[in-house]
């Protein structure tokens, strides 16, 4: 029977289509993907006015997590100009909120 269906080139709707013996495999589709645009880093800027760019953090209670490869970093929020920071990062594109933070820091 399903010699039949392949000599009558009747294909199931849900299978794969099938291939004449006579017809080479078709060649594999592949999908290539864009890489994403890397974000730009994020700017702590300190009460002293220093900054410091971060690519990975976060924000626990009153501690910024600063991660990196080689070590991890406490940073008081209380160090930070909230304020300043958030402004730095509007400028860049990036999104930086302290969670009940006010604005009068």
């Amino acid at each position: 029977m399903l010699r039949r269906e392949e000599e009558d080139g009747d294909q199931d709707a849900y299978g794969p289509p099938w291939r004449r013996p006579d017809q080479p495999p078709s060649a594999p589709q592949t999908q290539q993907t864009v890489p994403a645009p890397p974000m730009p880093d994020t700017v702590l800027v300190y009460r002293d006015q220093h900054k410091q760019d971060v690519q990975n953090y976060a924000i626990v209670g009153q501690t910024v997590w600063v991660f990196t490869s080689q070590r991890t970093q406490k940073i008081p929020l209380s160090e930070l100009d909230i304020p300043a920071t958030e402004r730095a990062n509007d400028d860049r594109g990036v999104t930086f909120h302290v969670p009940g933070a006010s604005q009068g820091q």
